[in-house]
């Protein structure tokens, strides 16, 4: 009987073989790769847009990511992330994009009220007065005189 079980074991052994080296020698299914993203900083920020709109705030992230590094010189999708951060609550990542916006174009007025906002909610008063009042000098706007109110409101609570 064990002889038997042996021969069964060696043919099973050959089977086994045979089909792992057929598999092997399969031609692979082919494979899509992108060496080049055809998308320009201004889709890729489009499209950050629309996912935020519908709520997909990491997908919107990527996107203003892939924006940023297609032209870094664009403040847009910096203000955008910015944004996107601050509306998750994640202050600190926000008022990290939007200083790396300002590095870029360091007088931009919505960039500069946004991190205004940003430093008020974290209580960082007077440097948020500061980007304010260089935001208004810049543009008056009336979303900026209203940032600066609120700063100035917080300020008298202190």
């Amino acid at each position: 009987m064990m002889a038997k079980g042996k021969g069964h074991m060696k043919k099973s052994i050959l089977l086994l073989a045979i089909i792992v080296l057929a598999g092997c020698a399969m031609p692979k299914m082919p494979q899509i790769i992108v060496i080049d993203d055809p998308l320009t900083a201004q889709q890729h920020n489009d499209l950050g847009v629309a996912y935020e709109e519908k709520g997909d705030y990491a997908l919107a992230g990527k996107e203003y990511e892939k924006a940023i590094k297609k032209n870094r010189d664009w403040v847009i999708p910096y203000l955008n992330l910015g944004h996107l951060y601050y509306r998750q609550d994640k202050l600190d990542q926000a008022e990290r994009a939007l200083r790396e916006g300002l590095r870029v174009k360091g007088d931009h007025p919505d960039l500069l009220n946004n991190l205004a906002w940003v430093l008020m909610e974290k209580g960082q008063l007077k440097e948020a007065k500061t980007l304010i009042d260089k935001a208004i000098s810049v543009e008056d706007k009336e979303e900026y005189r209203d940032t600066r109110r609120e700063i100035i409101e917080r300020l008298k609570e202190k």
